[in-house]
């Protein structure tokens, strides 16, 4: 028996295109912990079509789903996720709530069972060089749904060591370590050409803004080999149209989906910006407020 359609409020069709809407961290209503198994359970009743996870390594073996770096942040426990022990989860909660935090490995067990979501980002949270038996068990725990996941990262380097590997694993890029825009307090230095770069012909103008993100980007696209989509800040990618109305053509051109993060209903301008997204050309749209975004697009057709 075929599964149930998808529902309709997790993409939206313009002209001849179809957008998909990624449900960040599993959140659909809301109304579950984030990164949680209760969530990942509502999504798989509404027939969600795309989500996202965040995945953190454990001291000694699995991966937690949690996006922050620290306990405290979302649960009850103390200290860094990257001290803390599989079993040690079994002990805190998602703070107001009697719902522990998942391991990776029940969540290919969940998701393994169920039709829905068809596709989940994988938000690799560590930045650091993941030592290669950590990378090894982590190929090995996605195999039972290694066709409905994709890696993503600014961590290139984790990347390549997951197709090292075993080079069929799904992977996508977020690019920015290494190209920018919208973040407050980042890492890369203001450019010439407006973006937070710290790329040697980012230091004065050599060229237009435009030939130089066809150059940056096709760099950049290059560091991973097979990326299947690209996650792009949609501020980023905003500004990206003012320089080159055409900016999703970049990833295209590489066979790439393009994705930008995060983009949710009831923050300032969002049908102004949601509606220049959509006709810059974007594939995915991140978000928390998924079903507001889809009546959004409806409008847009």
């Amino acid at each position: 028996m075929s599964p149930p359609p998808p529902n309709p409020d997790s993409f939206f069709r313009v002209g001849d295109r179809v957008v998909e809407l990624k449900v960040h961290r599993l959140q659909w209503s809301s109304d579950h912990p984030e990164n949680s198994l209760s969530a990942l359970a509502e999504c798989a009743r509404e027939r969600v079509i795309r989500a996202e996870i965040d995945l953190a390594m454990l001291r000694d073996h699995d991966f937690a789903l949690l996006h922050d770096d620290r306990l405290e942040k979302r649960t009850t426990g103390r200290g860094q996720v990257s001290a803390a022990k599989a079993a040690d989860l079994g002990r805190v909660r998602f703070k107001g709530t009697d719902e522990r935090p998942a391991l990776l490995s029940e969540f290919v067990a969940v998701l393994a069972r169920a039709p829905y979501p068809r596709l989940v980002e994988l938000d690799m949270k560590d930045q650091e060089p993941l030592p290669w038996a950590r990378i090894e068990e982590l190929a090995r725990l996605v195999q039972p749904v290694k066709g409905r996941i994709v890696f993503g990262s600014p961590a290139d380097w984790n990347l390549r060591r997951l197709l090292a590997v075993d080079r069929s694993l799904p992977v996508s890029l977020n690019p920015h370590s290494y190209i920018d825009f919208g973040e407050r307090g980042g890492h890369l230095r203001r450019g010439a050409y407006g973006y937070q770069d710290a790329h040697p012909l980012a230091r004065r103008r050599f060229t237009s803004a435009a030939d130089y993100l066809r150059d940056r980007f096709g760099g950049v696209l290059r560091l991973v080999p097979g990326i299947r989509e690209v996650h792009v800040r949609s501020r980023m990618f905003e500004r990206m149209l003012e320089d080159l109305p055409e900016a999703a053509d970049i990833f295209h051109s590489f066979d790439v989906k393009l994705d930008v993060w995060t983009l949710d209903a009831g923050t300032a301008r969002w049908r102004e910006r949601f509606a220049r997204v959509v006709e810059g050309g974007v594939d995915i749209v991140t978000t928390n407020t998924a079903p507001a975004l889809a009546a959004a697009g409806r409008e847009l057709a």
